[in-house]
């Protein structure tokens, strides 16, 4: 017995270990947060706008108001930029006159027609003036529209790119803009939790930038999985308030698997 215990021992010097290293405690269960953290799981995340957009400039003019700067709010509907119309209006004005002289011209055939001091072409060519005029005048009011850039849905001012009495050409870009509300979060998983993971799947995101903790569900999966890193997109938001969270801020989200 003695020379077992012995031989244990020297045994256990040899390989520099201690001989309480192979008491019974090895053999007992791993301490509770090791448990915890063997059925969690873990996937970096971003927080996105819900909507996003990239205004561009609908003609070449100069801008009289762009009002709205990076970080300020606005309500939906409120004018964003305007540009200068001046030779815009007067197209019209001018489109206006056209169509009221060819109305009345038409209108002089059409008498001498019925008093047989005009032919019937004539009529049809005066009314064929009434209809070009107006389409040309539905014209100059289309492009009036664009003078005035207004906002699709309140929201924040991301980025601007112009100031007044700029002149970008047409198609440049004014503003980039976010629509109100929490963001979503951009998640990126391994495939294989496609096998528990479904929209309505629950989880806590942590964010880096505050320290804080929201909960979350999945909204929807991608409709594709990477071939090459063999992971998938998914989409979630927030189940409450979360005071702070901005897009492109990032952070961590845990979910709890299924027991096996």
């Amino acid at each position: 017995m003695l020379t077992s215990l012995l031989s244990f021992g020297l045994s256990g010097l040899l390989l520099g270990l201690p001989l309480s290293a192979y008491s019974s405690e090895m053999t007992t269960s791993p301490p509770a947060q090791m448990q915890n953290e063997s059925t969690t799981a873990q996937a970096r995340g971003v927080l996105k706008a819900k909507q996003s957009a990239n205004l561009a400039a609908p003609m070449s003019s100069k801008i009289l108001k762009a009002p709205y700067k990076p970080g300020q709010h606005f309500k939906r509907g409120a004018l964003l930029v305007s540009f200068d119309c001046e030779r815009l209006q007067a197209e019209k004005r001018a489109l206006l006159e056209s169509k009221s002289a060819a109305v009345l011209k038409h209108e002089n055939t059409a008498e001498l027609l019925r008093a047989g001091a005009a032919g019937g072409l004539e009529e049809t060519l005066a009314a064929a003036q009434v209809r070009k005029a107006d389409a040309e005048l539905g014209v100059a009011k289309a492009r009036l529209k664009d003078c005035h850039v207004y906002a699709p849905y309140g929201g924040l001012v991301e980025d601007s790119f112009v100031s007044a009495y700029d002149t970008p050409a047409a198609g440049a870009p004014l503003l980039s803009i976010i629509r109100d509300g929490a963001p979503e979060i951009e998640l990126i998983a391994p495939s294989s939790w496609l096998a528990w993971l479904t929209p309505g799947t629950k989880f806590d995101f942590t964010i880096d930038e505050t320290a804080n903790t929201h909960s979350a569900s999945i909204v929807r999966t991608g409709a594709s999985v990477d071939p090459v890193s063999q992971t998938i997109e998914l989409t979630a938001k927030f189940t409450a308030k979360t005071p702070g969270a901005l897009a492109g801020m990032s952070g961590v989200a845990h979910f709890t698997p299924p027991p096996q």
